[in-house]
């Protein structure tokens, strides 16, 4: 993923009313933890009613937790999310956000 995608990415999130401040630099390197956070964020924003699984400390966890996110998207919002590519936690983790296609 390109920088400019990625700022956009960040403007788009700071108009959303994201709370915590993303740097184009977060995705230099995975980090799951803001990857996480930010589809907890955006799950809880589209329907505060969906529950899932907020511990990422181990790998299975974190599979876990990306599972529940998924399922909870296509079934309540018919958004088909790439788990792998969620897990990988980069810029194509960033790109899946932003289509949500699959």
């Amino acid at each position: 993923m390109s920088y400019r995608e990625l700022r956009n990415y960040t403007e788009i999130m700071r108009s959303l009313g994201y709370p915590r401040l993303i740097s184009v630099e977060n995705f230099r390197n995975p980090n799951f933890e803001l990857i996480a956070d930010v589809l907890y964020w955006m799950v809880r924003k589209y329907d505060p009613d969906i529950n899932c699984h907020q511990d990422i400390e181990t790998e299975d966890d974190r599979v876990e937790f990306l599972q529940g996110i998924s399922q909870a998207m296509a079934s309540r919002a018919s958004i088909k999310l790439n788990t792998k590519r969620l897990y990988a936690a980069d810029g194509n983790a960033v790109q899946e956000l932003v289509s949500g296609n699959g």
